[in-house]
This record gives structure tokens, C-alpha cells and sequence, in this order.
């Protein structure tokens, strides 16, 4: 008796062994086949085989991904000028007016107009300055405007990939432009950047390749870049 259930557990071991085979080897061998395309039981075993969590990969170009940032920020840079004779760009820190910019642009008791995107400009008044680190908060009477995240306490790496957006004006309309370099340099309340622009950028925001602020852009009279890093403007502006 013993020895007969030894035996067919022996085969049904046996059996489950050659099923598991053959669905794993034989069958999909057979389907692959030509040959034996017309077979019915092949096709009956076709029309089970399901494909469970398929895996995609999806691949996108470093320059599609950087159009499609500057196309998602590009509105919350202005241009903005003072009764004088300073102008460059700011950013749109809330959607109800605030604006962040170089403090250098706004000598006090001229007055100071924005140029926000498709509207007419209008005057801004200046609510905080901080001279040490040249910012200074201004304020619009203007609704639903664009605005951007920042970047976070960590800031931007060495090797990053940043894109300077400034908007200038030309014929009473701003015009915007676009650079992209790499951070070259991190320090504590400043960073350089690969970035060279010979138009006035003073106040033009940089963006990581997220569309998150990386800080503020300022040139000296050589017309070199530096950059006021996220985490100045973010405890300017009390964040």
C-alpha cells in the first residue's frame, strides 16, 4: 500500500513538473512557431496569455524638458523701469502683485513701473528693502498673475543646469530673454554660474530645469553675473 502511494506521488510530481515546463518552455516555443500556427489548442492557449504591469520607458530630451520650463514660468518674470534711467526685470513672488527684485533698481523716491505680461504697466509701490543683500519687495494692484515655487533650503548643486529668464524693455513692450548655463560655484548668500549675457539682466530670476526660483541674477559694472541664491530671497521674504 505504501509503495502505491509513493508511486503516484511520484508521477503527479512527475506530471506537475512536465505542465510547468511545458508552459514555460514548450508552449511558448510552439506559439512562436509558424508551423504550428493553426493548431487549436495553440491558439486557445494564445487567447489565455495575458500580459500583467507591462513596463514603458519614456525618454525625454533634455531641451524638451527645458522649452517646456520656460514656457511654464516665462509669465512670472516682468520687466520693470524707474522714472530714472534704471531698468531690468523682476519676479512674481503672489499671484495678487508682490514682486521681488535688486533694490538697485529702485532708488528711492523715483517711480517705479511694471510691465507684466500682456497688460499695461503699471506703478509699483515698495513695501520692504534690504539693502545688505540688494532685494527689495514691491507691490502691484494686479490679480491672477504667475508665480513660481523655490527652490529649497539645499539650493542648487555644483553642475546644475540653470536658466536665466530677464525681460527688458524695447519700444514700451518687454521683450524676454533666455540663457542657460551650469552653477559653477555655491557659496553662502551668492553663486556663479557658466551663465555670460551682455544685456541687462539685474534682476532677472534663474530657474532650476524643474521651473523652481534658484535666485535672482545681479551684474557689476563689468557686467559680470552673480546670482542671489533661493535662500536669501526665501528669508527676504520671510519662508
Amino acid at each position: 500500500m505504501t509503495r502505491r502511494i509513493l508511486l503516484f506521488l511520484l508521477l503527479f510530481l512527475a506530471g506537475a513538473a512536465g505542465g510547468l515546463w511545458s508552459q514555460a518552455f514548450l508552449l511558448p516555443s510552439l506559439a512562436a512557431n509558424p508551423a504550428f500556427a493553426d493548431w487549436q489548442f495553440l491558439k486557445d492557449w494564445n487567447a489565455r496569455t495575458q500580459i500583467i504591469a507591462p513596463v514603458e520607458q519614456i525618454f525625454v530630451r533634455e531641451n524638451e524638458a527645458i522649452e517646456r520650463t520656460i514656457q511654464e514660468v516665462k509669465n512670472t518674470v516682468v520687466a520693470l523701469k524707474s522714472s530714472g534711467t534704471r531698468a531690468g526685470s523682476g519676479l512674481v513672488y503672489t499671484s495678487d502683485g508682490l514682486i521681488v527684485t535688486l533694490s538697485s533698481l529702485v532708488p528711492t523716491g523715483f517711480k517705479i513701473m511694471i510691465y507684466p505680461e500682456g497688460q499695461d504697466p503699471l506703478e509699483a509701490q515698495v513695501l520692504k528693502r534690504d539693502v545688505k543683500n540688494n532685494l527689495v519687495l514691491l507691490k502691484i494692484e494686479d490679480m491672477g498673475l504667475k508665480t513660481a515655487g523655490f527652490v529649497g533650503n539645499g539650493g542648487v548643486k555644483l553642475g546644475e543646469r540653470v536658466v536665466l529668464l530677464a525681460k527688458i524693455i524695447e519700444e514700451g513692450e518687454g521683450t524676454l530673454i533666455v540663457n542657460m548655463g551650469i552653477v559653477k560655484k555655491v557659496e553662502e548668500d551668492s553663486l556663479s554660474t557658466s551663465i555670460v549675457e551682455n544685456e541687462n539682466v539685474d534682476g532677472a530670476p534663474l530657474f532650476d530645469v524643474e521651473g523652481r526660483v534658484a535666485g535672482l541674477a545681479d551684474a557689476d559694472l563689468q557686467r559680470n553675473i552673480f546670482v542671489i541664491p533661493s535662500s536669501v530671497l526665501r528669508t527676504f521674504l520671510g519662508l
